[in-house]
């Protein structure tokens, strides 16, 4: 009985009229549960509750998850980033130096300066 009614609903879905292809689902999912709802192992989801519906506007205004990146006016230019690279090369070899007159717990004794 199952297995006729899977096959009746597969004919029924892939040779539906013109007027059914305009309405076709976008995705494979969908094809799936119009499949599943005509063989019954699906229901449609009940109407919402009548508050609900009295509660909620006709158009949900949906703002992007994602919204588009801010234009930056703090640009830099190009001598500013050599200067701020400079600083930070010369930060480098500072912390370098330090480093070197640091005697390591496991390492030979470094002659005191």
């Amino acid at each position: 009985m199952t297995l006729a009614r899977i096959a009746l609903a597969l004919i029924v879905t892939l040779a539906g009229d013109a007027a059914l292809a305009q309405e076709a689902p976008a995705s494979g999912g969908e094809f799936i549960g119009r499949l599943f709802e005509a063989t019954g192992f699906r229901s449609p989801p009940r109407p919402a509750a009548d508050f609900v519906r009295q509660s909620r506007p006709e158009q949900m205004g949906y703002r992007p998850f994602d919204p588009a990146p801010r234009k930056d006016s703090k640009r830099k230019s190009a001598a500013d980033l050599r200067a701020m690279g400079a600083g930070l090369e010369a930060a480098a070899a500072e912390n370098r130096r330090k480093a070197a007159s640091v005697a390591r717990p496991d390492g030979p004794a470094k002659p005191a300066r």
